[in-house]
């Protein structure tokens, strides 16, 4: 159901925030009654209200309660509808009737079927808007909640008229898509500290815009993914804003093994109360856990193991049969990545490439050239979108018969410089870590495959600069 609301400002502010009209100051007013439209001389405005003077004749039909039907023009080919109700009707000494009004704002949110991220003024995002008509005025502004639809600004200056409908230009903070673009002007109402608040729609925006404004409240607001998507904002490239480091404390070992119970028991694997213990492995002793960290939380976590022919056995030796596993690349090059868990509303982002760059740069530092995943069905895809190539193995899990685990592996080359990857999804994935190696004297490239490094890094920033101006755009890398 719509509301409205009306406010009125103090008297020792009415001044401030209404900006008077003498003279010729270039408005142009029509006033509706009946059928017709009337000419009237504005004498003042506010985002609040205002009030017209007409001839006597034009105002019998009118009285204090009606509501009118104004069109503004302040500039030529730039025109507002205002509507409001009368709450003064008086004589002047000209011998005009002066009509005083206040506009009704239409007070329904507009975020729609989004849920909005609020931010407190720690967590705010400043900007500034540029006054369409006032000549070189513009406000500041804090943005109080968003969402994919736009955002509500507030304590924006009290003589700064804002108008239904209204556009006008802003920019968002330092988020480079967000620069001097169009918005559109709703909800106009007054904070208790007598500034101004509304609601700024963006009704396309752009890619880049969205990944900005998403990475500022998970960085800054501490919202999750989940938050993120019921806002209807891009919450994918978060890998760089979590924390990542390998097991050192029992008390983080231990978070750990009740990361994998919870991630067991939404598959149901297994009871939520089951005790900690049934989830630890044997090459947990010998392997090395990384785990990944938001807001000082455990969000997820893998197990890098390096095998030793008999003496430190990968997990997949007892889970699969040995004629299948003889087909593996050797023994002593491939490690394997096993025991992974991410939570639920983290796993559609690019956290699991997070961990993967990790770990391949802890592989490769250990001389390995094959990585080895066995991948749940529904994550076969995401495996693929990185590099990793199916291989004829398939086993059951030993905590559900009914899922059927494929295993998978990645080839150095292709985490070096993208071999049978798009380019673009290949330096988002494992340009930077490739670079790093490299930097680091782990890796070497040949003349061509450097060649191809900075160049498949050279058409990534090319998409990325164009997604900053498109609001759709087919490469989303």
């Amino acid at each position: 159901m719509m509301e409205f609301q009306t406010r009125f400002i103090s008297r020792e502010d009415r001044r401030v925030s209404r900006q008077s009209l003498t003279g010729k100051h270039g408005f142009k007013a029509l006033l509706d009654i009946g059928e017709t439209k009337v000419a009237a001389a504005l004498s003042d405005f506010s985002s609040l209200g205002f009030a017209l003077n007409l001839a006597p004749e034009s105002a019998e039909s009118l009285s204090v309660g009606e509501k009118i039907v104004v069109e503004v023009s302040p500039l030529i080919n730039l025109q507002y509808q205002i509507k409001g109700v009368i709450i003064d009707k008086r004589q002047t000494r000209q011998g005009q009737v002066k009509l005083s009004a206040v506009i009704e704002h239409e007070q329904q949110c507009r975020h729609g079927e989004f849920e909005p991220i609020h931010l407190n003024l720690e967590q705010s995002i400043k900007g500034h808007l540029v006054h369409p008509f006032l000549y070189k005025q513009n406000s500041y502004f804090e943005v109080e909640s968003l969402s994919r639809n736009g955002f509500y600004a507030t304590n924006i200056n009290s003589d700064f008229t804002l108008f239904n409908d209204m556009e006008l230009t802003y920019t968002l903070g330092e988020i480079t898509a967000l620069q001097q673009v169009k918005g559109r002007v709703s909800n106009v109402s007054l904070t208790n500290e007598n500034k101004v608040r509304c609601f700024i729609e963006t009704p396309l925006m752009p890619y880049a815009a969205q990944e900005a404004i998403a990475q500022h409240c998970f960085h800054f607001a501490q919202k999750t993914p989940r938050d993120l998507q019921r806002a209807g904002l891009q919450a994918e490239h978060i890998q760089e804003l979590v924390q990542y480091r390998f097991v050192e404390t029992q008390a983080e070992y231990e978070a750990v093994l009740k990361l994998r119970r919870k991630f067991y028991a939404r598959q149901d694997m297994c009871h939520k109360d089951e005790p900690i213990a049934r989830f630890a492995l044997p090459q947990d002793a010998y392997g090395r856990i990384l785990i990944v960290f938001h807001n000082e939380r455990v969000i997820g976590s893998a197990l890098l193991v390096f095998g030793e022919r008999g003496v430190k056995p990968f997990e997949l030796d007892s889970l699969a049969p040995a004629s299948k596993l003889a087909k593996l690349p050797d023994y002593e090059q491939r490690m394997e990545i096993t025991e992974l868990c991410i939570e639920r509303h983290y796993q559609d982002t690019d956290v699991l490439h997070g961990v993967f760059e990790m770990m391949y740069r802890e592989g490769l530092s250990a001389g390995k050239n094959y990585v080895v995943v066995a991948s749940y069905p529904d994550w076969v895809t995401r495996y693929r979108r990185m590099g990793f190539v199916a291989r004829d193995i398939i086993f059951p899990h030993p905590r559900k018969a009914e899922v059927k685990m494929q295993v998978m592996t990645l080839d150095k080359n292709t985490g070096k410089v993208g071999k049978g990857m798009n380019p673009l999804l290949w330096w988002r994935v494992w340009g930077h870590v490739s670079v790093y190696l490299y930097e680091r004297r782990i890796i070497e490239y040949s003349a061509l495959q450097k060649m191809r490094v900075y160049l498949n890094k050279g058409l990534f920033k090319l998409n990325q600069n164009i997604k900053k101006w498109l609001p759709f755009w087919p490469w989303s890398y």
